[in-house]
This record gives C-alpha cells, sequence and structure tokens, in this order.
C-alpha cells in the first residue's frame, strides 16, 4: 500500500503536471526581477511559484504565480470548457496583503481568497451540485419524458 507521501506526490503529478516539473529541476532558491522604481529585486523564489517573472513596474506588483487549475464542464456543442481557474499566487512586497493566497475567477472577476474563504466556495459548488442543479436535471427529465 502506498505512503501517504507517495499518494500526495501522484496526486500532485496527476492534477498539477508543470509544478511537478518545476520541483524536479534544478530551481534557484532567489530570482530578481527589474522593475522601474526599485531597480533589480532579488527575492526568494517560492517552490510552487512557476518562474515566469517579468518588467514587473512597480516592485509591490512583483507577483509569485503557480500553475492554474482550470475547471471545466463539458458541453455538447464546445466540448470541455472553463468553469473557473484557480492560482496560488503571492505578492510579497504588497503594502497590504503579502500572505500566499488562492486567485479564483468567479463571474469574470478575480478574487484573492485564503484557505478559509476558498472552503466554503468549494461547499457552495457541491451544494448547487446536490442540490438545485440535481433538481433542474429531474425536471428536466420529467419535461423530456412528456415529449
Amino acid at each position: 500500500m502506498a505512503s501517504e507521501d507517495e499518494r500526495a506526490r501522484r496526486f500532485v503529478a496527476r492534477h498539477f503536471p508543470e509544478t511537478t516539473r518545476l520541483l524536479a529541476a534544478e530551481r534557484p532558491d532567489t530570482v530578481t526581477i527589474p522593475t522601474g522604481d526599485h531597480g533589480d529585486v532579488t527575492t526568494p523564489e517560492p517552490f510552487w511559484c512557476l518562474g515566469e517573472h517579468e518588467f514587473e513596474g512597480y516592485r509591490e506588483d512583483i507577483e509569485h504565480r503557480g500553475e492554474d487549475l482550470v475547471l471545466t464542464v463539458p458541453t455538447p456543442c464546445h466540448g470541455e470548457v472553463p468553469f473557473t481557474t484557480l492560482t496560488l499566487v503571492q505578492r510579497p512586497f504588497s503594502p497590504t496583503d503579502q500572505a500566499v493566497k488562492v486567485t479564483a475567477e468567479l463571474d469574470g472577476d478575480w478574487h484573492d481568497l485564503t484557505s478559509s474563504e476558498l472552503a466554503p466556495v468549494a461547499d457552495t459548488f457541491v451544494a448547487l451540485v446536490v442540490g438545485p442543479i440535481h433538481g433542474l436535471i429531474e425536471r428536466l427529465q420529467l419535461l423530456e419524458a412528456d415529449q
């Protein structure tokens, strides 16, 4: 039987292939990013960051981003379509919040969420599927049966 660590590694490899590739590669402990207001800024590079840093403009705009987790839904006309995208982010020089969060695309806007804020979002998704959406499926099946 696989250990908990091995199961976690397989989960990450299956759902986050780019992160798995980065973890296997030699990575620097720090990264230097050019900015317009502070010149070259050297900062620790988190293991989960994809390492894609271009000219950031201002130091407070420096952002570490992880791999996108794109949740999709199947459609008969367009195949799999994006439903929402979740990404680990950190803005280490932000004057308001330097914590690692998940940024989630919801209704066309991006929202930074802590784990305690993301949990109710996930719970709402589950509740929608087993509640109203399942009820709508049953109603549609009844209407289809009458046609």
